[in-house]
């Protein structure tokens, strides 16, 4: 999403889903999404700063490559290891930092959604 200046904090998503229906007849699903940048921020850098708090006390420090789970262009934890895309290795990762510092297993990729 890029920003537009006469919306401000403002934004509108339009989304156009293609189905089949009732005898294989063609149809549509046309949503049209308005919602407002700062609202839906809000709680995630409200869960970033306890994290980040978090963090400091099990005395971690630099680039949190857990927490890329949140982020749309996430930082890699060293120039020779790029960032970690796919949403749902980042979530393992967030989840297993968690697990680690409760002593709890880590999750395995099966067990991950």
């Amino acid at each position: 999403i890029n920003y537009y200046p006469p919306r401000g904090d403002n934004k509108e998503g339009w989304d156009n889903i293609d189905i089949y229906g009732w005898m294989g007849y063609p149809m549509q699903i046309k949503i049209d999404f308005l919602c407002r940048d700062s609202i839906l921020a809000a709680p995630i850098v409200l869960d970033l700063a306890l994290f980040m708090d978090l963090a400091a006390r099990a005395g971690q420090s630099g680039v949190q490559e857990w927490l890329s789970f949140y982020f749309k262009a996430p930082m890699g934890a060293s120039p020779d290891v790029g960032p970690e895309h796919d949403l749902f290795i980042q979530q393992t990762k967030l989840k297993n930092t968690l697990r680690e510092w409760m002593g709890e297993e880590p999750v395995t990729h099966s067990e991950a959604g």
